[in-house]
C-alpha cells in the first residue's frame, strides 16, 4: 500500500523552509509564515482578553512569537532526533512546531488552551501535509511532560502560575525535558537552584532566552 503524498504546494513550502534553515536562502519572516500556512486570528484583539482571562485565569494569553531566524538558531543548536518528542507549551498558531516539523525528524506536540488557535493549527497542519505534529487543546498545567525530550516555553503563564509549572516539571518521577525558555520564565528558571543553564552560544539576548536542564553540573 502506497503512502498518501502531501500536496505539491506543501512540498514546496517545506522545501523553502529547509533551504532557509540550511542557510541557502534568505527569506523574510512574512514569507516563511505564509509558506507554513500560519493563520493568526485577525479578530483576536487585546480587547477580548478580559473575558479570556476570566475563563483561563492562570494563562498569559497575549501571543508573541520568536523570529524564524531565532528559531533557526534554536533548532540548529538542539537538533532533536528521530525518536524524540519536542513539545511547545502555549503554542499559539504553531510557529515553533511547524518550522521544526519541516527541519527536524522528531515528533512535535503543540499544547494550546485557546480553541481558535488550535483550530488554526489543525488547518495549517492539514495544508502542510504534516503527520509528525500532534495538537492538544488543554491547560498546560494539567499535562504530563515525562515523555518529552525538549520543551519550548514562551511565557505562557503569569509568574505565580509559572512557578507552579516549574515545580510540576521538577516533580516528575521519570525524566524532565530540556527546557527552551523565552521571556518572563527565563529569570525564574535561572533563580531556581535545581536547574542548570546550558550555554549553546546562540545569538539571542540572554535576558529573554535560555536553555535549561534539571540537575546541577558537576
Amino acid at each position: 500500500m502506497s503512502s498518501v503524498k502531501p500536496p505539491r504546494k506543501a512540498v514546496r513550502s517545506s522545501a523553502l523552509v529547509r533551504e532557509f534553515h540550511a542557510g541557502r536562502r534568505d527569506v523574510e519572516d512574512a514569507v516563511l509564515a505564509d509558506a507554513l500556512h500560519i493563520e493568526p486570528d485577525a479578530d483576536e484583539r487585546l480587547a477580548s482578553l478580559p473575558a479570556l482571562l476570566r475563563r483561563f485565569g492562570n494563562q498569559h494569553l497575549a501571543f508573541s512569537s520568536m523570529t524564524f531566524r531565532e528559531l533557526r538558531e534554536i533548532f540548529r543548536a538542539v537538533a532533536p532526533g528521530k525518536n524524540e518528542i519536542f513539545g511547545d507549551v502555549g503554542a499559539g498558531y504553531g510557529h515553533v512546531v511547524f518550522y521544526g516539523a519541516c527541519v527536524a525528524p522528531c515528533h512535535f506536540r503543540a499544547i494550546e488552551i485557546l480553541p481558535a488557535r488550535c483550530a488554526a493549527m489543525r488547518r495549517s497542519a492539514r495544508r502542510l501535509g504534516l503527520r509528525n505534529v500532534e495538537i492538544i487543546r488543554a491547560d498546560a498545567q494539567t499535562q504530563s511532560y515525562d515523555d518529552l525530550s525538549y520543551l519550548f516555553v514562551n511565557s505562557p503563564f503569569f509568574p505565580d502560575a509559572a512557578r507552579q509549572f516549574i515545580a510540576k516539571l521538577k516533580s516528575s518521577r521519570r525524566r524532565t525535558p530540556t527546557v527552551i525558555a523565552v521571556n518572563n520564565i527565563v529569570a525564574l528558571l535561572r533563580d531556581d537552584g535545581d536547574f542548570t543553564e546550558i550555554d549553546r552560544g546562540l545569538d539571542i539576548a540572554a535576558y529573554r532566552f535560555g536553555i535549561f536542564r534539571l540537575g546541577r553540573d558537576r
